[in-house]
């Protein structure tokens, strides 16, 4: 038997039992969360790798695609500390890069991480550098927050709301697949997501309690609200924030993108309905409902969430 990629963080969790008391939050969320004399630190790490995240190969398609990967590192792991509620403060970057890997790509990259992290705040303060086989860029990202949001936190008589659009990423990803780079709106997605700080600061200010990104897909991230709070979720894919450029290139498969493609990084959140005004305001677009019982439900229909993993469970 082969554990699937969420299966496998279950069983490695629990052979890490050891926490010191200020752990609050440990594996298991978008952040892990550590008290401090003055709030909370959250910590996280996530990274790209060849043949996985990106090619080489699209470097012909997008001349600057270091760059775009060095600011796609930065917001991917912000948009965990987003989701949480935090800022990005600090980060250190890993790099395992092949021996023949230019010095020109690795500036360029560099030019990327550079400017994601002034766009955000962030000091890069070290890391590390090794050779390798394979491609991998990583990051441990350090942010802070007077509080936090927990993807466990879901109510019953709630509203779900999402940030943004979702499917892009996905279409920007076929379209690189195919050798094209246009419209760019779908590519730039993809490439170089933004992560939703300032939403996700402004959420938890209103009160919110439950939040997550959209990493591995909206079905697939909902579920893990659902699993994690043990409630319902219903959505309609009538209210699924689609954008014009992915419904004209992609047709009858841009609901499907959206409701399962990855790598969207907008924010999932749950909150009562008196809020919708303001929440409305900050850009959210409610989609559905939290209720009583589990799963996810769409349209009346309960499926199975899914979405991107890295090891498929057998």
């Amino acid at each position: 038997m082969r554990l699937g990629e969420f299966s496998l963080i279950k069983e490695i969790s629990k052979r890490l039992v050891f926490k010191d008391k200020e752990v609050v939050v440990g594996i298991g969320d978008d952040a892990a969360v550590v008290k401090c004399k003055d709030g909370y630190q959250l910590l996280t790490s996530d990274g790209l790798t060849e043949g996985s995240h990106f090619v080489d190969s699209w470097k012909e398609v997008v001349k600057e695609l270091y760059y775009y990967l060095g600011k796609k590192l930065v917001n991917i792991n912000a948009s965990d500390v987003a989701s949480m509620g935090g800022e990005p403060k600090f980060g250190l970057v890993n790099l395992a890069l092949k021996e023949r890997f230019s010095k020109e790509k690795a500036i360029e990259f560099y030019e990327g991480i550079n400017e994601a992290s002034k766009e955000l705040k962030v000091s890069v303060v070290g890391g590390n550098i090794t050779k390798s086989q394979n491609l991998l860029f990583d990051m441990f990202l350090v942010g802070k927050s007077s509080s936090f949001m927990l993807r466990s936190r879901a109510k019953p008589g709630e509203l779900v709301a999402v940030s943004g659009e979702v499917g892009d990423s996905r279409g920007g990803l076929e379209l690189l697949l195919q050798g094209k780079r246009k419209p760019w709106k779908l590519v730039e997605k993809f490439l170089s997501p933004k992560a939703r700080v300032r939403e996700g600061r402004e959420v938890l200010k209103l009160g919110v309690k439950c939040c997550t990104d959209v990493s591995d897909g909206l079905l697939f991230n909902l579920g893990t609200i659902a699993e994690s709070s043990g409630v319902k979720i219903e959505i309609s894919s009538s209210k699924i924030p689609i954008s014009r450029e992915l419904k004209e290139v992609f047709k009858e498969k841009a609901l499907n993108f959206g409701l399962s493609g990855g790598e969207d990084y907008e924010l999932i959140i749950t909150f009562p309905e008196k809020l919708i005004g303001k929440i409305e305001e900050l850009g959210f677009k409610v989609i559905g409902e939290i209720k009583k019982g589990k799963g996810v439900f769409v349209d009346g229909k309960e499926v199975k969430p899914r979405g991107f993993q890295h090891f498929k469970e057998e």
